[in-house]
Protein backbone atom coordinates (compact mmCIF):
# COMPACT_ATOMS: atom_id res chain seq x y z
CA UNK A 1 0.00 0.00 0.00
CA UNK A 2 1.35 3.41 -0.94
CA UNK A 3 1.66 5.82 1.96
CA UNK A 4 1.27 9.04 -0.02
CA UNK A 5 -1.88 10.24 -1.73
CA UNK A 6 -2.09 11.05 -5.43
CA UNK A 7 -4.32 13.74 -6.90
CA UNK A 8 -5.51 13.87 -10.48
CA UNK A 9 -3.62 16.34 -12.65
CA UNK A 10 -5.87 19.32 -13.22
CA UNK A 11 -4.28 22.15 -15.16
CA UNK A 12 -5.32 25.26 -17.02
CA UNK A 13 -2.92 26.79 -19.51
CA UNK A 14 -1.42 30.10 -18.50
CA UNK A 15 -2.63 29.85 -14.93
CA UNK A 16 -0.89 29.13 -11.65
CA UNK A 17 -4.22 27.79 -10.47
CA UNK A 18 -4.72 30.36 -7.73
CA UNK A 19 -7.62 32.24 -9.34
CA UNK A 20 -9.68 29.07 -9.77
CA UNK A 21 -8.69 27.58 -6.42
CA UNK A 22 -9.36 30.78 -4.49
CA UNK A 23 -12.79 31.24 -6.08
CA UNK A 24 -13.78 27.78 -4.86
CA UNK A 25 -12.32 28.46 -1.42
CA UNK A 26 -14.32 31.69 -1.04
CA UNK A 27 -17.51 29.66 -1.43
CA UNK A 28 -16.35 27.35 1.38
CA UNK A 29 -15.39 30.35 3.49
CA UNK A 30 -18.96 31.66 3.31
CA UNK A 31 -20.10 28.51 5.13
CA UNK A 32 -17.85 28.97 8.16
CA UNK A 33 -19.60 29.53 11.47
CA UNK A 34 -20.08 33.13 12.56
CA UNK A 35 -19.08 34.55 15.97
CA UNK A 36 -22.77 34.76 16.86
CA UNK A 37 -23.08 31.00 16.28
CA UNK A 38 -20.42 30.41 18.94
CA UNK A 39 -22.22 32.72 21.35
CA UNK A 40 -25.42 30.79 20.75
CA UNK A 41 -23.68 27.46 21.36
CA UNK A 42 -22.37 28.67 24.73
CA UNK A 43 -25.96 28.68 25.99
CA UNK A 44 -26.61 25.11 24.77
CA UNK A 45 -26.05 21.63 26.14
CA UNK A 46 -23.90 19.07 24.28
CA UNK A 47 -26.97 17.35 22.73
CA UNK A 48 -28.32 20.75 21.62
CA UNK A 49 -24.97 21.66 20.05
CA UNK A 50 -24.96 18.30 18.26
CA UNK A 51 -28.41 18.90 16.80
CA UNK A 52 -27.44 22.40 15.67
CA UNK A 53 -24.26 21.17 13.97
CA UNK A 54 -26.30 18.52 12.17
CA UNK A 55 -28.16 21.35 10.48
CA UNK A 56 -24.89 22.91 9.31
CA UNK A 57 -21.74 21.77 7.50
CA UNK A 58 -21.15 18.97 10.01
CA UNK A 59 -24.27 17.01 9.11
CA UNK A 60 -22.64 14.17 7.15
CA UNK A 61 -19.89 13.50 9.66
CA UNK A 62 -22.25 13.47 12.65
CA UNK A 63 -24.67 11.19 10.80
CA UNK A 64 -21.89 8.78 9.78
CA UNK A 65 -20.41 8.55 13.27
CA UNK A 66 -23.69 8.79 15.20
CA UNK A 67 -24.29 5.04 15.11
CA UNK A 68 -21.08 4.39 17.06
CA UNK A 69 -20.59 7.41 19.28
CA UNK A 70 -22.61 9.77 21.45
CA UNK A 71 -22.15 13.02 23.32
CA UNK A 72 -18.81 14.82 23.37
CA UNK A 73 -16.97 11.93 21.67
CA UNK A 74 -19.33 12.08 18.69
CA UNK A 75 -18.69 15.80 18.18
CA UNK A 76 -14.91 15.45 18.70
CA UNK A 77 -14.59 12.74 16.07
CA UNK A 78 -17.00 14.50 13.70
CA UNK A 79 -14.89 17.65 13.94
CA UNK A 80 -11.77 15.67 12.99
CA UNK A 81 -13.46 14.09 10.00
CA UNK A 82 -15.05 17.35 8.83
CA UNK A 83 -11.69 19.12 8.96
CA UNK A 84 -10.13 16.31 6.95
CA UNK A 85 -12.94 16.38 4.39
CA UNK A 86 -12.75 20.16 3.96
CA UNK A 87 -9.00 20.19 3.38
CA UNK A 88 -9.09 17.12 1.12
CA UNK A 89 -11.77 18.80 -0.96
CA UNK A 90 -9.53 21.81 -1.54
CA UNK A 91 -6.57 19.63 -2.52
CA UNK A 92 -8.80 17.74 -4.94
CA UNK A 93 -9.72 20.88 -6.90
CA UNK A 94 -6.49 22.84 -6.38
CA UNK A 95 -4.58 23.56 -9.58
CA UNK A 96 -0.90 23.39 -10.43
CA UNK A 97 1.30 25.72 -8.37
CA UNK A 98 -1.31 26.32 -5.69
CA UNK A 99 -1.32 22.63 -4.78
CA UNK A 100 2.39 22.59 -3.92
CA UNK A 101 2.15 25.54 -1.54
CA UNK A 102 -1.03 24.16 0.03
CA UNK A 103 0.67 20.84 0.77
CA UNK A 104 3.55 22.60 2.51
CA UNK A 105 1.01 23.80 5.05
CA UNK A 106 -0.89 20.51 5.25
CA UNK A 107 2.20 18.39 5.95
CA UNK A 108 1.79 19.47 9.57
CA UNK A 109 -1.04 16.94 9.69
CA UNK A 110 1.37 14.14 8.80
CA UNK A 111 3.41 15.13 11.83
CA UNK A 112 0.30 15.42 14.01
CA UNK A 113 -0.98 12.01 12.89
CA UNK A 114 2.34 10.30 13.57
CA UNK A 115 2.26 11.79 17.07
CA UNK A 116 -1.34 10.65 17.56
CA UNK A 117 -0.53 7.08 16.55
CA UNK A 118 2.61 6.77 18.65
CA UNK A 119 1.02 8.39 21.71
CA UNK A 120 -1.96 6.09 21.30
CA UNK A 121 0.24 3.00 21.09
CA UNK A 122 2.21 4.07 24.14
CA UNK A 123 -0.90 4.76 26.23
CA UNK A 124 -2.74 1.61 25.17
CA UNK A 125 -5.61 3.44 23.46
CA UNK A 126 -7.91 1.33 21.30
CA UNK A 127 -7.32 1.20 17.56
CA UNK A 128 -10.76 2.72 17.00
CA UNK A 129 -9.96 5.68 19.24
CA UNK A 130 -6.62 6.35 17.54
CA UNK A 131 -8.11 6.09 14.05
CA UNK A 132 -10.90 8.54 14.88
CA UNK A 133 -8.40 11.07 16.21
CA UNK A 134 -6.52 11.12 12.90
CA UNK A 135 -7.00 14.03 10.49
CA UNK A 136 -5.61 12.63 7.23
CA UNK A 137 -5.12 15.89 5.35
CA UNK A 138 -1.41 15.66 4.58
CA UNK A 139 0.50 13.42 2.19
CA UNK A 140 0.03 10.26 4.26
CA UNK A 141 -3.28 8.65 3.31
CA UNK A 142 -5.99 7.55 5.72
CA UNK A 143 -5.74 3.97 4.43
CA UNK A 144 -2.02 3.91 5.17
CA UNK A 145 -2.39 5.48 8.62
CA UNK A 146 -5.21 3.07 9.45
CA UNK A 147 -2.99 0.16 8.41
CA UNK A 148 -0.25 1.41 10.74
CA UNK A 149 -2.69 1.53 13.65
CA UNK A 150 -4.27 -1.84 13.00
CA UNK A 151 -1.14 -3.83 12.19
CA UNK A 152 1.33 -2.49 14.77
CA UNK A 153 1.38 -3.71 18.36
CA UNK A 154 3.54 -1.04 19.94
CA UNK A 155 5.46 2.18 19.34
CA UNK A 156 8.49 0.58 17.71
CA UNK A 157 6.30 -1.58 15.51
CA UNK A 158 4.39 1.49 14.33
CA UNK A 159 7.61 3.38 13.60
CA UNK A 160 8.73 0.71 11.12
CA UNK A 161 5.73 1.46 8.89
CA UNK A 162 7.16 4.94 8.28
CA UNK A 163 10.48 3.68 6.85
CA UNK A 164 9.74 5.09 3.40
CA UNK A 165 8.87 8.57 4.72
CA UNK A 166 11.03 11.60 5.40
CA UNK A 167 10.15 11.33 9.10
CA UNK A 168 11.68 7.91 9.72
CA UNK A 169 15.22 9.02 10.74
CA UNK A 170 13.74 11.12 13.55
CA UNK A 171 11.34 8.37 14.62
CA UNK A 172 14.06 5.72 14.69
CA UNK A 173 16.55 7.93 16.55
CA UNK A 174 14.11 8.89 19.31
CA UNK A 175 12.02 5.71 19.55
CA UNK A 176 12.60 5.51 23.31
CA UNK A 177 11.76 9.16 24.02
CA UNK A 178 8.46 10.22 22.47
CA UNK A 179 8.57 13.72 23.97
CA UNK A 180 11.94 14.39 22.35
CA UNK A 181 10.70 12.80 19.13
CA UNK A 182 7.69 15.12 19.04
CA UNK A 183 9.90 18.18 19.54
CA UNK A 184 12.22 17.09 16.74
CA UNK A 185 9.31 16.38 14.39
CA UNK A 186 7.95 19.88 14.98
CA UNK A 187 11.34 21.48 14.35
CA UNK A 188 11.80 19.37 11.21
CA UNK A 189 8.40 20.38 9.85
CA UNK A 190 8.92 24.11 10.41
CA UNK A 191 12.43 24.05 8.96
CA UNK A 192 11.08 22.28 5.88
CA UNK A 193 8.09 24.64 5.59
CA UNK A 194 10.13 27.83 5.94
CA UNK A 195 12.69 26.58 3.45
CA UNK A 196 10.22 25.74 0.68
CA UNK A 197 7.38 28.25 1.06
CA UNK A 198 6.75 31.34 -1.04
CA UNK A 199 6.63 34.81 0.50
CA UNK A 200 3.08 34.95 1.89
CA UNK A 201 3.10 31.43 3.32
CA UNK A 202 6.65 32.00 4.57
CA UNK A 203 5.56 35.18 6.36
CA UNK A 204 2.63 33.44 8.03
CA UNK A 205 4.69 30.44 9.13
CA UNK A 206 7.38 32.78 10.50
CA UNK A 207 4.70 34.51 12.59
CA UNK A 208 3.39 31.13 13.71
CA UNK A 209 6.88 30.06 14.80
CA UNK A 210 7.29 33.29 16.77
CA UNK A 211 3.93 32.75 18.50
CA UNK A 212 4.69 29.12 19.36
CA UNK A 213 8.15 30.05 20.65
CA UNK A 214 6.54 32.73 22.82
CA UNK A 215 3.96 30.32 24.26
CA UNK A 216 6.61 27.66 24.84
CA UNK A 217 8.76 30.20 26.67
CA UNK A 218 5.86 31.13 28.96
CA UNK A 219 5.20 27.46 29.72
CA UNK A 220 8.90 26.93 30.35
CA UNK A 221 8.93 29.74 32.92
CA UNK A 222 5.85 28.33 34.63
CA UNK A 223 7.02 24.71 34.82
CA UNK A 224 10.80 25.25 35.05
CA UNK A 225 11.16 22.77 32.19
CA UNK A 226 13.38 23.91 29.34
CA UNK A 227 11.58 23.98 25.98
CA UNK A 228 13.70 24.41 22.85
CA UNK A 229 12.72 26.90 20.18
CA UNK A 230 11.02 25.45 17.11
CA UNK A 231 13.24 27.62 14.96
CA UNK A 232 14.65 31.12 14.96
CA UNK A 233 12.18 33.74 13.79
CA UNK A 234 12.87 37.34 12.84
CA UNK A 235 9.29 38.27 13.73
CA UNK A 236 9.07 40.42 16.85
CA UNK A 237 5.85 40.10 18.81
CA UNK A 238 4.23 42.84 20.86
CA UNK A 239 2.25 40.83 23.41
CA UNK A 240 1.45 42.44 26.80
CA UNK A 241 1.86 39.26 28.87
CA UNK A 242 4.95 37.76 30.48
CA UNK A 243 3.30 34.88 32.34
CA UNK A 244 1.45 31.82 31.09
CA UNK A 245 -2.31 32.35 31.30
CA UNK A 246 -5.51 31.85 29.32
CA UNK A 247 -5.38 35.54 28.37
CA UNK A 248 -1.83 35.22 27.03
CA UNK A 249 -2.61 32.10 25.00
CA UNK A 250 -5.81 33.53 23.52
CA UNK A 251 -4.13 36.85 22.70
CA UNK A 252 -1.29 35.09 20.88
CA UNK A 253 -3.57 32.74 18.96
CA UNK A 254 -5.83 35.64 18.01
CA UNK A 255 -2.85 37.28 16.28
CA UNK A 256 -2.68 34.31 13.90
CA UNK A 257 -6.43 34.11 13.37
CA UNK A 258 -6.73 37.85 12.72
CA UNK A 259 -4.04 37.65 10.06
CA UNK A 260 -5.82 34.65 8.53
CA UNK A 261 -9.21 36.37 8.39
CA UNK A 262 -7.64 39.27 6.52
CA UNK A 263 -6.07 36.85 4.04
CA UNK A 264 -9.18 34.79 3.36
CA UNK A 265 -11.05 37.94 2.31
CA UNK A 266 -8.41 38.97 -0.21
CA UNK A 267 -8.99 38.73 -3.94
CA UNK A 268 -5.41 37.72 -4.71
CA UNK A 269 -3.84 35.24 -7.11
CA UNK A 270 -1.61 33.67 -4.50
CA UNK A 271 -1.85 31.29 -1.55
CA UNK A 272 -3.23 33.80 0.96
CA UNK A 273 -7.00 33.16 0.59
CA UNK A 274 -6.48 29.39 0.87
CA UNK A 275 -4.13 29.75 3.82
CA UNK A 276 -6.57 32.12 5.48
CA UNK A 277 -9.37 29.60 5.07
CA UNK A 278 -7.25 26.80 6.56
CA UNK A 279 -6.47 28.81 9.68
CA UNK A 280 -10.04 30.09 10.03
CA UNK A 281 -11.43 26.55 9.67
CA UNK A 282 -8.94 25.18 12.20
CA UNK A 283 -9.94 27.93 14.61
CA UNK A 284 -13.62 27.10 14.13
CA UNK A 285 -12.93 23.47 15.00
CA UNK A 286 -10.75 24.49 17.95
CA UNK A 287 -13.51 26.74 19.33
CA UNK A 288 -16.08 23.96 18.98
CA UNK A 289 -13.76 21.59 20.86
CA UNK A 290 -13.37 24.12 23.66
CA UNK A 291 -17.14 24.53 23.84
CA UNK A 292 -17.92 20.82 23.87
CA UNK A 293 -15.17 19.87 26.30
CA UNK A 294 -16.16 22.72 28.58
CA UNK A 295 -19.82 21.76 28.51
CA UNK A 296 -18.98 18.08 29.04
CA UNK A 297 -16.82 18.98 32.06
CA UNK A 298 -19.45 21.29 33.54
CA UNK A 299 -17.36 24.46 33.23
CA UNK A 300 -19.03 27.81 33.79
CA UNK A 301 -20.01 29.68 30.63
CA UNK A 302 -17.71 32.59 31.54
CA UNK A 303 -14.68 30.28 31.62
CA UNK A 304 -15.56 28.75 28.25
CA UNK A 305 -16.11 32.22 26.79
CA UNK A 306 -12.68 33.34 27.96
CA UNK A 307 -10.95 30.51 26.08
CA UNK A 308 -12.65 31.08 22.73
CA UNK A 309 -10.70 32.80 19.96
CA UNK A 310 -13.40 34.82 18.19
Amino acid sequence: MKSQRKYSKIEKKGSSGYAYTNTRVRVMKSKLLKPEDMQRFIKMSVPEITRSLQEMEYKNEISDLGLKFKGASLIEYALNKNLENAFSKIMAFALKKSRGQIMIYLRRYDVANIKTILRGKKSGASNEQIINEIVASGELTRDFLKKVVEESKDVKGAIEFFKSTIYYPILAKHADDISKMEDELDKFYYKMAVGSSEKHLHDYISLEIAVKNYLNELRSKKTNINVEKLSDSKVRLNIPFDKDSIDARVYAKKMLVTKAVRMVNMFKRDVRPVLGYFVAKENEVSNLRILVRGKHSGLDESIIQKELVV
